[in-house]
């Protein structure tokens, strides 16, 4: 009889073990996206189709990036701080990313300065980050609607006579989904040791 109740505990053990290792993923995924700073929507929320320019002074679409999720943000390449700093990390963060996941994800940049953000100054400033990421240009109107959908704000700053303007922006990294859909946004810091576990974790969420 002992020998059996002994039997039994071993075998609902080694069971409960098997339980464990297969569900431990989904749990660290849930733990990874109920962090704070990271707000994912009930649902998703449609986002209207703009047409930019992007860094190569090609005409594009946001309806073009459908079938990989977007990391988008907004800035501008006069920026002295948040942009540059977000665009290194965002770089160090893909870099480690595994290949897989690189290739559901791509990051977008789209400038709230166009009037100074052309394509040949663009172009430069994404390729020192990162050759891989997108930067988008040229549409002032449909900037504005974009920015308003996404809950993103922008201004500019006004610095006296001969001295150039600076824009104030948000800093949040906007997620869109393969359908274009905005499904939420990751607030800063956006360093790798954060955002890599993240973007694998939301990888296989959305």
């Amino acid at each position: 009889m002992k020998k059996a109740i002994v039997l039994f505990l071993l075998l609902l053990a080694a069971w409960l073990t098997g339980v464990g290792v297969a569900y431990a993923p989904q749990w660290q995924q849930a733990q990874l996206l109920q962090q704070e700073g990271l707000l994912l929507f009930p649902r998703s929320l449609v986002v209207t189709d703009h047409t930019f320019i992007n860094q190569h002074g090609q005409r594009m679409a946001l309806s073009e990036l459908r079938g990989r999720n977007l990391l988008l943000f907004f800035g501008y390449t006069f920026c002295p701080d948040i942009c540059p700093t977000t665009l290194a990390d965002l770089s160090r963060s893909w870099k480690q990313l595994p290949a897989d996941v690189r290739e559901q994800w791509q990051v977008v940049m789209v400038s709230v300065d166009p009037e100074r953000d052309t394509p040949s100054s663009l172009q430069p400033y994404m390729a020192y980050f990162n050759k891989q990421f997108l930067g988008l240009t040229g549409n002032a109107a449909g900037l504005g609607v974009l920015a308003a959908e996404l809950n993103a704000v922008y201004s500019k700053v006004q610095r006296g006579e001969g001295v150039a303007y600076l824009m104030d922006h948000s800093a949040n990294l906007v997620i869109l989904d393969k359908q274009g859909a905005y499904r939420g946004y990751i607030a800063p810091p956006h360093h790798a040791q954060r955002l890599v576990p993240l973007l694998q974790a939301l990888d296989a969420t959305l």
